[in-house]
């Protein structure tokens, strides 16, 4: 796949298809230190460092090159849409600690800190319960877990410092990447096991986190390891809406292997694996808990890919991945007896309205004859509990889920000519979900696809890019995802886009056959001489959901100055959001359906400017207008306004210093805004066979207290005692 990383520029041959030498690590660095901004040296490192087999494009023309939009090596005036690049000397200058805090500084992106670890984050926002609309890779192992349609962003098996680039498609693009990429796709690049030295060490101390890490390098002859360990603490809010001691922190344990090996001229074989182990803290499960619903999770990934040069101008590559998530969850809960009662969950089964009458101490009337016998069979029961029906009954329940999906796909990219590049594949994914709660045991899914995008270039002003992404799927009906731009060059600075495309999401195993409902074990005092017991509320899923869908269209301009180190990019989009599955699953409320919509529309800019040597400077601005929202959790994560802007400068002696704002106006339901002061004090240094990094970052929030909505006004919340932050960092590598 594209996000994989290719062999090192150390091991890669040149061919007629194979882009321009790539320069040493060293070089690049350099690069990067001498000729910073936000877009533009960026984007020049990401076309370097991809080695991967395409023929130089003369059409460049300098432009910064980056290969997620289409799954080709593409000048960003080529590309079918917008895209930010953040590099690992961005982390490094603008004081970014996590992946989350990096997606705060792309535009239109919406970030939201839930009153847990985990981080609510959707381009151009849409749904904070569930922002299940854009695909997240890791070198071309998709992290996005769709048995529960989720991205966990704090579990994700990779450490920042491992981190060569993020690049994030600004768009749809369901027609590179399927379903799931409705909206956006962020493609997490790491570094090639050659380049990371031989030994590192990292150690970050903050207000609010820590995280220690060691990697080790290796290379043989043919062959380049890296080995990453890495454990992090974060102790999260200080306060939260349903606890006030804030308990929602979490520490992982991440262990990462990496090879990358050269088995001929022709072929190269790159293998990878990482575990993510931990816990991490919940304050809330239900209103009868005992105990903190704390989890216990273990991760897996493993990702296989090899490549073969059939000819100059003709490789393919096959990947076979598979990930795994586990999570053990269980608490003590003590409900009143009487919603215990089989009867009771009968009668649940057949009609929650009477279930709910009952339980209000109501006479409940209107269903059919079988509803009103089930009524009274469980009222019945509560006469017989007498006085004990309203007592507490103390039981262990669970939440306890097993993730697990295994991808094949096969991938051939063929040069035609100077003017025709062609990408297509096919790949088969089979997944499943384990959970006697949500899925009353084990449920699994297969699903094919077939892709292709074309690059053609008719006039030496004019590029075409043409995709499209059939999926077949047993969970829901069939979806093609087409996309089709045109890229004006007005000079050979300036060019325009227009784009039109079509993005999905489809429903996940829980949405479409959940089968959810708790079983409490160990009761105490029994319930009718059982020591288990299942609570009446239970849900089915529907079964019938189909894909939700999107339509795009956006005009692009891009300004790109290289002279002055200055780049412009920006886009109008108007995206017709339909068929939207809303509401998450759950027991008490209504089923999914796909009866939801909403528009989106807006503008963004990015701009980067190199101001001298030694200067540069950003700006990222994002309008967004959200209109017919028919569910207001579609408008749950909103901000009309949000953006960012920083200055850096390098110094004498290894010193950099930058100041940073990034700000949203949350104007979404019961949705705080958001605004953070970053200052970032650095030096790097040499010794002896040692490169030494130290970094000091300070923070200040505008507001300590961050609300959102899960569809109600209401809101939850969580607060820091301070709105200052800070963070200390030392790193050592060994050269």
């Amino acid at each position: 796949m594209a996000a994989s990383r290719p062999p090192s520029s150390r091991t890669s041959r040149s061919t007629p298809c194979t882009s321009s030498a790539s320069p040493t690590p060293m070089q690049r660095g350099e690069h990067m230190r001498n000729r910073h901004s936000w877009i533009v040296a960026a984007s020049l490192v990401a076309g370097h460092a991809w080695s991967q087999p395409v023929e130089p494009d003369p059409a460049v023309d300098g432009m910064p090159v980056v290969i997620t939009p289409t799954r080709l090596r593409q000048s960003l005036a080529d590309v079918p849409a917008s895209v930010t690049v953040i590099t690992q000397d961005m982390f490094r200058r603008w004081g970014i600690t996590s992946i989350a805090e990096a997606l705060r500084f792309v535009p239109g992106m919406a970030v939201t800190r839930g009153t847990d670890p985990a981080y609510r984050i959707g381009y151009h926002g849409t749904n904070v319960l569930s922002p299940r609309r854009m695909n997240v890779l890791i070198d071309g192992i998709s992290v996005y877990r769709p048995a529960f349609s989720e991205v966990i962003w704090s579990q994700l098996p990779v450490v920042i410092d491992d981190i060569d680039r993020i690049e994030v498609t600004r768009a749809p693009s369901s027609a590179s990447y399927g379903p799931n990429s409705m909206l956006a796709v962020v493609n997490i690049i790491t570094r090639h096991p050659a380049d990371v030295g031989k030994a590192y060490g990292a150690l970050r101390l903050g207000t609010q986190e820590s995280e220690a890490v060691a990697r080790a390098g290796l290379d043989l002859r043919r062959t380049s390891l890296s080995l990453t360990a890495a454990r992090s603490r974060d102790s999260g809010y200080d306060e939260l809406a349903r606890d006030p001691a804030g308990h929602d922190g979490l520490t992982l344990d991440r262990l990462n292997l990496r090879s990358s090996t050269r088995i001929s001229d022709a072929a190269s074989l790159d293998i990878q694996g990482a575990v993510v182990s931990g816990e991490s803290e919940v304050e809330f499960a239900d209103d009868f808990q005992q105990s903190y619903p704390d989890r216990q999770l273990r991760d897996l990934y493993l990702g296989a890919l090899g490549r073969w040069q059939l000819s100059p101008r003709h490789e393919l590559q096959v990947q076979l991945t598979h990930a795994r998530q586990r999570n053990r969850q269980s608490w003590r809960s003590c409900p009143p007896a009487v919603a215990l009662l089989p009867e009771m969950y009968a009668m649940w089964r057949a009609n929650p309205a009477y279930a709910n009458a009952i339980l209000a101490g109501q006479q409940p009337a209107g269903g059919r004859p079988q509803d009103d016998l089930l009524a009274l069979a469980a009222l019945q029961a509560i006469a017989a509990l007498g006085p004990a029906a309203v007592q507490p009954v103390c039981g262990t329940l669970n939440q306890d889920a097993v993730q697990s999906r295994t991808d094949l796909e096969i991938q051939d990219t063929f040069v035609a000519s100077d003017t025709l590049r062609v990408v297509a594949g096919a790949g088969m994914r089979w997944q499943g979900g384990e959970s006697e709660t949500f899925l009353g045991g084990s449920v699994t899914s297969r699903l094919h696809w077939l892709f292709a995008n074309v690059d053609l270039r008719p006039r030496n002003w004019l590029t075409l890019n043409i995709g499209g992404y059939y999926e077949d799927s047993d969970l829901s009906p069939s979806t093609f995802s087409p996309r089709v731009a045109a890229n004006f060059r007005l000079s050979p600075r300036q060019t325009v886009r227009f784009a039109v495309s079509h993005g999905t999401r489809s429903p996940d195993i829980q949405e479409q056959r959940t089968n959810w409902s708790y079983t409490l074990t160990d009761l105490d005092p029994p319930l009718g001489g059982a020591t288990t017991a299942r609570f009446y509320q239970s849900r089915v899923g529907p079964g019938s959901l189909t894909s939700e869908q999107v339509r795009s269209r956006e005009v692009g301009y891009l300004l790109n100055v290289p002279d002055a180190g200055l780049m412009l990019d920006a886009r109008v989009f108007r995206e017709r959001l339909y068929d939207l599955i809303s509401e998450r699953t759950n027991l008490a409320g209504l089923p999914p359906t796909n009866d939801n919509r909403v528009t989106l529309q807006g503008a963004e800019v990015q701009l980067s400017w190199q101001l001298s040597e030694r200067s540069s400077a950003f700006v990222n601005y994002a309008y967004l207008d959200s209109r017919g929202a028919s569910h207001p959790l579609e408008r749950s994560q909103y901000s009309r306004h949000s953006g960012s802007v920083g200055v850096s400068r390098e110094f004498a002696a290894g010193w950099f210093a930058s100041a940073a704002y990034v700000g949203a106006s949350g104007n979404g339901l019961a949705e705080s805004a958001y605004g953070r002061e970053d200052l970032t004090l650095g030096r790097e240094w040499a010794t002896d066979g040692w490169r030494w990094s130290f970094a000091a970052g300070v923070r200040r929030l505008d507001r300590p207290v961050t609300t959102y909505s899960n569809g109600d006004p209401s809101g939850l919340y969580g607060r820091y005692d301070s709105r200052l932050q800070g963070y200390l960092q030392l790193s050592a590598r060994m050269r």
